[in-house]
Order: C-alpha cells, then structure tokens, then sequence
C-alpha cells in the first residue's frame, strides 16, 4: 500500500467521524473550564482538542454505523464512507474502538482527576444512548445530544478546578443550543425520518417539506420556546447579580451593564430574532441544511461571551472563529472544497 493510498484511508475515516466539526466539541470543554473556578492553562487547552477531537470522532462514527440504514435512503449522502462502501461495518467498529481508548492515554496525561474522568465516562455514555437509540426512541433525539453536551461542559469545569454556578449556566445554554440544532435536523430529515417511524416532533406533528410554516405550527411554536428558554439561559448571570451582587460580580461594567449583555442586546437579539424570523415559510432539505449552518454559526458566537469577564474580548472572540477556521481546513483537505458536501 503506497503513501497515497494510506492518506486517502486516513482521510475516509476522518470522514467517517465527522471530525471537521470536532472544536466545536473542544469548544464547549474549553468555555466549561473558563466557567470553573481555575482557568485552563495552554496544557489544559491542547488537552482539550485533543479529547474534543476523539470525542467527536467517536460521536461522529458511532451515528455513522447506527444511521446506516436510515442514511442509505437519501441520495444526497450516498458520498458517505458506509454507506458508499469505503469504509466497512467492521472498519468503522473498529475505528470506534479506536476513538474510545486513544483518548484515555491524553485523559491520564492532562486531567487524571476523579470528577473530570467521571464526567468524561458519563459524555462518552450519553453519546453512545442518542447514536444508538436517539431516533426510535420519543424525546430522546430532541434531548440526548443536549444531555452529551451539557456533561461535556461539566467535564471541562471539573477538568481544570470546581464548577460554579456559571457552570451551570453554561451547560445549560450549550444543552439548548444542541437541542435547537437537532430539531433543526428533524426538520431537514422529516421525509426519510417518516419512511422508517422515527418519531421525531416533526414527524410527530406531520410536517412535510412542501407545508408553509406559520406561528400556529407546533414546530414554530417549540422553536420559539427553545430560542427564549436560550434569551432566559444567558441572561441568567446578569439576574443572579442583580439579586446576589456578592455572588455574582463582574469587572467589565459599561453604562451600568456588564460587557456580555451589551453584546446580547447589540449582536444576540438581532440575530437571534433572524435566526426565528427563517423559521416561517416552506423550506426544502438543501435550506435546511443552510439553516442549521446559519444558526450554529450565530449562536455559538453568543457562547464563549459568556465568560468573556474571566477570559477577556479577544480569547472570546477566538474561542469563536477556532471551530469555524477549524471546519474549513479540514474540509479543504479532505473534500477540496471549503463547505463539506451534502450534510
């Protein structure tokens, strides 16, 4: 097997996990860290890409191998690696395997501390239950990567100190974020969701592409919901100092409001309300996928900014672009393109 070839079977396998979006995953470690009450130091950063890529991957391969029938029905992703026979059943199993034990050796070596290696096991379970039971079991597709997510966050505050209550806002918010994502994905998959009986909201409510979405629809309605359960998420430490000022102090205070609200109200109300505003109308799978796209990239803006008082503007602002820059390199390198095809 020449170098060429062995490049082109590492490149399918990265693929196969998915791993283009593996900062994001990083990310959510690194801000539940910055929320604890020990910043991570650069060590603790490089631990956290290196888990938050294993971690990803693992997500990423296990969905793979439980989505193959369900995947093998959409012509648009017939590029995948199982499904188009790149990659084996038992190639992928063991690439699993591999995304399971590599990450232990970076574990022991950065974050040996009973709480973190708890809460990493506790990641690593949850996202196992929403690969493998996620879409046929009712609420589980809608809760559990939430849920992965959520422990993810908390992972990385017992990682590098204790959690806060910051924590708790943070896996909160991250828990919404990934719950507004997936039903964005409900949404994009309805058709092929409703051929197989996964009961996904959508499928529940019986959406279908061609139906125009309007304020009465259930599914406007759970959006909306979860977007302001996200407005009363991230406003949370902002109400706690207005009542606990002792608790809850900030350093950054302009015009009265700490640094994070004003840039709620300059950049998260406007495009959070665009964000709502897309929802209405009819919508084919191809706009959803660019919906979803567009709200990840949004959202996540909001996410590092609230720690932005213990990390300062400009490592909130890296935090922000490291997942995107991120994505599109390894897009490049593995697809040749800067948007990775059919999602």
């Amino acid at each position: 097997m020449g170098a060429g070839e062995v490049m082109g079977r590492v490149r399918t396998y990265l693929m196969l996990g998915r791993v283009m979006s593996a900062m994001l995953t990083a990310g959510i470690a690194v801000v539940g860290s910055c929320s604890s009450t020990t910043m991570p130091t650069l060590k603790d950063f490089i631990g956290f890409l290196i888990l938050g890529f294993f971690f990803h991957a693992f997500g990423g391969a296990f969905n793979e191998i439980c989505d193959y029938e369900l995947d093998s029905l959409v012509p648009e992703i017939s590029h995948k690696p199982l499904v188009s026979g790149k990659v084996t059943m038992k190639g992928a199993f063991a690439f699993v395997l591999l995304t399971i034990f590599a990450p232990l050796i970076a574990l022991a070596y950065f974050f040996p501390k009973p709480m973190a290696i708890v809460f990493f096991a506790l990641s690593y379970a949850m996202a196992a239950y929403y690969d493998y039971k996620g879409k046929y079991t009712p609420m589980a597709f809608e809760l559990a990567l939430g849920a992965t997510f959520f422990l993810w966050a908390y992972f990385g505050a017992f990682a590098t100190g204790r959690p806060t209550p910051l924590t708790a806002v943070v896996a909160t918010f991250i828990f919404l974020f990934a719950v507004y994502i997936n039903w964005g994905n409900a949404m994009k998959d309805v058709e092929t969701d409703r051929m197989l009986k996964v009961p996904t909201r959508p499928v529940v409510w019986g959406y279908r592409h061609h139906h125009k979405i309007t304020i009465r629809d259930p599914n406007a309605q759970y959006a909306i919901a979860i977007k302001g359960a996200q407005f009363a998420t991230y406003l949370m430490p902002f109400i706690f100092y207005l009542y606990f000022p002792q608790q809850f102090q900030f350093r950054h205070i302009y015009y009265s409001l700490p640094l994070y609200v004003w840039i709620f109200i300059i950049i998260g109300i406007p495009t959070q309300g665009y964000v709502i505003y897309k929802i209405f109308g009819r919508h084919t799978r191809v706009e959803w996928t660019d919906y979803i796209v567009m709200d990840i990239m949004l959202t996540w803006f909001l996410f590092p900014f609230l720690v932005v008082d213990k990390i300062g503007v400009l490592y909130a602002l890296g935090l922000f672009f490291l997942p995107f820059l991120w994505f599109m390199l390894v897009v490049y390198a593995l697809y040749g393109t800067f948007m990775r095809p059919g999602l």
